[in-house]
């Protein structure tokens, strides 16, 4: 789809934050599904073809989610959230990581000149869960 002339970019996560948030999800990261979150789905959970890619779904209606997994409980068995990149700022300022130390490590990383932010914020949320923070 097209736009005043800018394609509508198809991949909205790379396959290195598919595979961090992955990581997030064994780890043991809890989340709550709420509307507005983009999630991953590799169980079939949805039948239908994500508008995205492959098997990333954003939950519009928490409701219909609920009514295919049975209840809460499944769906987070189910589904693999993919923080955006507020909810990934918010998760490391829980986390303890100061927004200095964040923009430190973006500076560092030149992650906003490679267009990688996220991942980088990916990075250190994995870093946290892990214990091997490197700021």
């Amino acid at each position: 789809m097209s736009l005043a002339g800018f394609e509508t970019p198809t991949v909205l996560f790379t396959k290195d934050e598919i595979e961090l948030a992955q990581l997030f999800k064994a780890y043991g990261l809890d989340w709550n599904p709420t509307c507005g979150q983009y999630v991953l789905d590799q169980s079939n959970l949805v039948e239908c073809s994500s508008p995205f890619q492959d098997r990333v779904f954003f939950i519009l209606d928490l409701k219909h989610f609920l009514r295919r997994a049975g209840n809460l409980d499944e769906l987070k068995r189910r589904l693999c959230w993919l923080p955006d990149w507020h909810e990934a700022r918010n998760l490391l300022r829980q986390m303890g990581v100061s927004s200095d130390q964040v923009a430190e490590r973006l500076a560092v990383s030149r992650a906003i000149e490679f267009d990688a932010e996220r991942l980088e914020l990916y990075r250190i949320i994995e870093e946290q869960l892990t214990g091997s923070l490197g700021l």
